[in-house]
């Protein structure tokens, strides 16, 4: 029983962690919406995700999440966009749903 309980937790933590992105996601930069070196950038379009967050144990973490999350989306509805913005990353602390839009540019050539 005691096995079964480390076992249950161990991977509970491991899926605990914010997840990893992917290649088509590491090449788009994520910034806050207010950030100086947007203005030299042309607007693609808009993006939103929804999502729970609710099973990490961490704010931050979640927060981390919660960008893994909108920089890959932004890479499969945009593929030639390079830089994604945000202006808010709140979302339900206690349910851990969340609805995260962004803007989304191409900025660097």
């Amino acid at each position: 029983m005691n096995k079964l309980c480390v076992l249950i937790s161990c991977i509970s933590l491991i899926s605990g962690c914010a997840s990893q992105v992917n290649d088509a996601g590491k090449k788009v930069f994520i910034t806050p919406a207010n950030s100086a070196h947007l203005s030299k950038c042309e607007l693609i379009g808009q993006v939103s995700i929804e999502t729970n967050v609710g099973g990490l144990w961490d704010y931050s973490e979640m927060r981390k999440q919660l960008k893994v999350e909108l920089r890959e989306q932004t890479a499969k509805q945009y593929p030639t966009a390079d830089t994604v913005s945000y202006s808010d990353l709140d979302f339900g602390t206690w349910t851990g749903s969340a609805e995260v839009m962004g803007s989304v540019f191409k900025c660097f050539k």
